[in-house]
């Protein structure tokens, strides 16, 4: 990654521009069980990412578009769950149904998208 890309979602392609620190790496898709999915699934290859009006734009062939507010912060510390990332437990909140139903049509399995808390990092 070059100083001119950063990466929102952690499973899906960097973006190129300048890098927004509130927008790098603060998102993640989750199965099930709250296990981080792979960043090696074909499907994902086809999502491009924008930052628009402080929006992550989400889109992809077939999808309707997906907006995601970039800097909503949870302030209610019971909305947080844990999910698991790389053998670390982070704390995690979801973006919602709409954005887990759009994944989860786009990868054919239930899927979350879940943004991490402030405090926690990818980046280790």
């Amino acid at each position: 990654m070059t100083i001119s890309e950063f990466q929102p979602i952690y499973q899906c392609s960097a973006i190129a521009g300048p890098i927004r620190p509130a927008a790098q790496l603060r998102w993640l898709l989750l199965d099930e069980q709250s296990q981080a999915l792979n960043t090696d699934d074909p499907l994902l290859k086809h999502v491009e990412l924008a930052i628009r009006f402080d929006y992550l734009v989400i889109r992809a062939p077939g999808m309707l578009r997906l907006d995601i507010p970039v800097d909503v912060l949870e302030d209610d510390e019971e909305a947080f769950e844990e999910a698991q990332v790389k053998g670390r437990t982070l704390r995690v909140v979801s973006e919602g149904q709409l954005a887990d139903a759009w994944f989860s049509k786009l990868l054919e399995r239930p899927v979350r998208l879940v943004k991490l808390h402030p405090d926690e990092s990818l980046e280790a």
